[in-house]
């Protein structure tokens, strides 16, 4: 069976969820990267709902507030709104369980009482640090001089457009205090180049990095399997 659209109700609004659905009673929210990463992931993560559905597991993939196809604006999104949309979801549709790629772990910090599977974490202002970097860049080849902190200001006054993405004040202060949370029950999982800290290594590449959205069906599937038995009784 295809993956098909199911919503989810958030803030008086419906955001779209993409659904692989079986008739088993385990249900997985995967919660993608942020930003550019969403983009360049976003095939794996397909790719896995359909290896999760062979081991019979109803996999959903939502669209955060201010992404993809929601009429909400990002920059009037905060990363509390992130954290409640989620547990919206995850309420409504009876999940499970909860694996979280990169920053998308940042989303699901609050969900204490879930079980988390953890795909190579990083903290927020890493992920802010990469896009800054992007735009002082690209500002350069503009003959502009910007730098780090001259960006950091204009984001405590207002909104800031980085590699595409206009970020509102909250949103950018927010995740530039998130940290990798550490949760009572969770399983850190990162690719075997990766020297930090996991409780497993999968083979692959580091898709977040490649300039195009790229895939890894064998990356994919060994992600799908590692989340399988992770859900086990």
């Amino acid at each position: 069976m295809a993956p098909a659209f199911v919503d989810y109700e958030f803030a008086g609004r419906k955001e779209l969820c993409l659904c692989h659905s079986t008739s088993s009673t385990r249900r997985v929210l995967l919660v993608p990267p942020l930003f550019d990463e969403m983009n360049r992931m976003r095939k794996m993560l397909v790719d896995v709902m359909h290896a999760l559905g062979s081991f019979e597991i109803s996999s959903f993939l939502p669209d955060l507030p201010g992404t993809n196809e929601s009429l909400v604006a990002l920059e009037q999104v905060s990363l509390s709104d992130w954290r409640q949309s989620l547990q919206a979801c995850a309420r409504q549709h009876d999940i499970s369980h909860i694996a979280s790629f990169r920053a998308g772990t940042l989303a699901v910090a609050e969900m204490e009482a879930a079980r988390h599977w953890i795909f190579s974490p990083v903290k927020g202002a890493t992920i802010l640090r990469t896009m800054m970097r992007t735009r002082v860049a690209a500002d350069r080849e503009s003959g502009l001089n910007t730098s780090l902190a001259e960006l950091t200001e204009q984001a405590g006054a207002g909104s800031l457009e980085l590699a595409g993405n206009i970020l509102g004040s909250q949103l950018f202060a927010q995740l530039n205090a998130a940290e990798i949370p550490d949760m009572t029950s969770q399983r850190i999982v990162r690719l075997e180049s990766d020297s930090k800290p996991s409780d497993s290594h999968i083979a692959g590449s580091a898709l977040w990095l490649r300039a195009e959205p790229d895939k890894d069906p064998a990356m994919s599937f060994a992600i799908a399997q590692d989340i399988a038995q992770w859900m086990e009784p």
